[in-house]
């Protein structure tokens, strides 16, 4: 009963013993190979797990945060917060078990039929069309936001934001090649906090890494305890 609380109230209990230790082996390489940084000890551990789901050490030095990011997504997900999302793979992604910790629903709208058909009507993308249902229907506001594979739903997410819109935090980590470094320098202007990979590079998978770390810090009270757990 004891283990059944401690997995309850933190992510890091799910794991099995010896999945604890090579997790904790793998933060213990990043910090190692990663080097000094400049990050605050709420903003690496984010970083870590981005790196450490990648392998690409590179997002140490494409990985910003407008002041307050992680506090701002901290709060958030604490209060149970949705998590909008731009792609399906990102909410497939998604750990039940961590969500079901502050009860953070995840939203992705790109297959609902109303969307789908506003796409049609006005010959934009699915992901622009996502966005607008989102603000029409209230679900913009206080979420943290999801962005890993659709530029233009980033940059239809920034124009709700200049409309009054205000996602308590957004993760604009979108991939690809038109519109990507555009929708990026969009957000980083935005007023709302944002955690942003600059350049070409992003994916679903660093915004489930990014979610992942920030659910964990929240568990553990904003504490890094992966080095916790090395250290003491």
């Amino acid at each position: 009963m004891d283990d059944l609380i401690k997995a309850q109230k933190n992510p890091a209990h799910q794991m099995t013993e010896k999945g604890r230790a090579i997790e904790e082996e793998s933060f213990r390489i990043v910090d190692e190979e990663a080097g000094p940084h400049g990050f605050s000890p709420l903003e690496w551990p984010v970083v870590r797990r981005m790196i450490h789901a990648t392998a690409d050490f590179e997002y140490k030095a494409l990985t910003r945060f407008s002041p307050g990011a992680v506090e701002a997504g901290l709060k958030a997900l604490k209060e149970g917060a949705r998590i909008l999302v731009d792609a399906r793979m990102i909410a497939c992604g998604l750990n039940p078990e961590r969500l079901r910790l502050f009860g953070n629903e995840v939203v992705e709208l790109l297959a609902h039929p109303e969307v789908v058909a506003r796409a049609k009507a006005t010959g934009g993308t699915r992901a622009e069309a996502a966005v607008a249902y989102a603000w029409e229907k209230g679900l913009l506001d206080g979420a943290i936001v999801g962005v890993g594979n659709a530029p233009t739903f980033l940059l239809a997410l920034v124009e709700a934001i200049r409309q009054g819109a205000r996602p308590a935090l957004v993760l604009g980590m979108p991939v690809g090649f038109v519109n990507v470094l555009e929708a990026k320098r969009a957000l980083m202007e935005a007023p709302v906090p944002w955690i942003v990979t600059e350049g070409r590079k992003g994916g679903s998978t660093l915004v489930v890494a990014a979610l992942h770390a920030l659910i964990r810090l929240a568990a553990d009270g904003g504490v890094d305890t992966s080095r916790a757990y090395r250290e003491g």
